[in-house]
């Protein structure tokens, strides 16, 4: 589901903040990992910090 402009690293970045986000929708039910949760905020930040290297000028 990219559009041709969207790069590669945005929609990791996405999915990233979607698993993320299930994973904290989870916290106090029987469902919720904290090891889980913890693996996917991380990858959402490696994701972000992909992005923000793949564009010029940020930092």
């Amino acid at each position: 589901m990219t559009t041709g402009h969207e790069s590669e690293a945005a929609t990791r970045l996405a999915e990233a903040s979607r698993v993320a986000r299930a994973e904290l929708d989870k916290q106090g039910t029987p469902d919720y990992d904290p090891r889980a949760h913890e693996r996917a905020v991380e990858f959402e930040r490696k994701a972000a910090e992909a992005l923000r290297a793949e564009r010029p000028g940020t930092s």
